[in-house]
């Protein structure tokens, strides 16, 4: 146990499980079909460049943190995180160190309650108040993902960006696509579902118009749209993602959604490529895998943790 002023900190005995990656996906709410319910086939333009943007997260340690002035005790997690962006030029040799355009990696200790110290063992202390697995959740996708994102904002303006996971309100002014790979929502009425289970490789579902239901006079407000892409030729539902971008024109909107629809099944992998196959597409795997190796040694930073708690 170590003393920094009022807060005692241990390590846990356990062996660290990772922080649960998946997020529960805001609260969008089904508005209503922004085009005519059939399905619609995608297209591949001719010369095209994608910009996949993702990142990854390693749980070091957990700990424990006691307040010695009000007796209370909170947990906290040692993590290392990296996010990047990747440029896939289609037709071309894409060697990793010309395709990386930017990668980040930080280390922090995630923890309840106040202030600790500047610094941990090169980790920065971050507060939070809600529950430990959002907040890291969260901060995967607004202060790291989002941040690189609009980082490289110039850079990419002709390329397509497709941005792993749900998009961050802090790319609401970008027409960054955001690739949800897990279905725990529906995005439109269960009707319509018979139209999903006819949708093959290349194909999308029709734009749903989507809203951020926080008060209920916002009911009306369109605030992102939304389809669904057929990765593979597997039956019913399977290799689905769903295809997200924020409000803009319309006609803008409908060129994203087929242009989406023809290209990320070109990128879909395979079973023997990734567990998470179909919807873990290629070049994200290939970007996970390098920030994964630029975390650090793993025993090293663990035994470094160890060894200023024990000392």
């Amino acid at each position: 146990m170590q003393s920094l002023g009022r807060y005692k900190l241990s390590l846990s005995p356990h062996q660290p499980q990772e922080i649960e990656p998946n997020e529960i996906e805001e609260s969008l709410q089904f508005s209503d079909l922004a085009e005519e319910p059939r399905v619609y086939d995608g297209y591949v333009p001719e010369n095209f460049s994608l910009v996949f943007i993702d990142g990854v997260r390693r749980t070091e340690c957990l700990a424990y943190v006691r307040d010695e002035e009000t007796g209370e005790s909170f947990e906290g997690a040692f993590l290392s995180l990296g996010a990047g962006a990747l440029r896939i030029e289609y037709g071309k040799l894409n060697l990793l160190r010309e395709s990386l355009i930017l990668h980040r990696v930080e280390r922090l200790f995630f923890h309840k309650g106040g202030i600790l110290v500047d610094e941990l063992l090169g980790f920065r202390p971050y507060a939070v108040e809600g529950e430990l697995s959002v907040e890291i959740n969260r901060y995967m996708r607004e202060e790291l993902e989002a941040e690189v994102a609009l980082q490289i904002q110039k850079e990419v303006k002709d390329s397509i960006v497709i941005c792993d996971g749900i998009l961050s309100y802090k790319l609401r002014k970008t027409p960054f696509l955001g690739l949800v790979k897990s279905m725990k929502k529906l995005y439109m009425d269960r009707s319509y579902l018979p139209l999903l289970y006819t949708l093959r490789l290349g194909q999308r579902s029709p734009i749903v118009k989507v809203h951020h239901q926080q008060e209920q006079e916002e009911k009306e407000r369109v605030d992102k749209y939304t389809w669904y892409v057929k990765l593979t030729e597997h039956e019913g539902l399977q290799g689905l993602v769903r295809v997200e971008v924020f409000k803009r024109d319309f006609e803008e909107v409908k060129r994203l959604a087929n242009i989406s629809a023809g290209v990320l099944p070109l990128f879909a992998s395979q079973s023997f490529q990734d567990r998470r196959s179909p919807q873990n597409l290629l070049p994200i795997g290939r970007l996970e895998k390098f920030l994964r190796l630029h975390l650090g040694p793993y025993r090293i930073i663990r035994r470094q943790i160890e060894s200023f708690f024990y000392a």
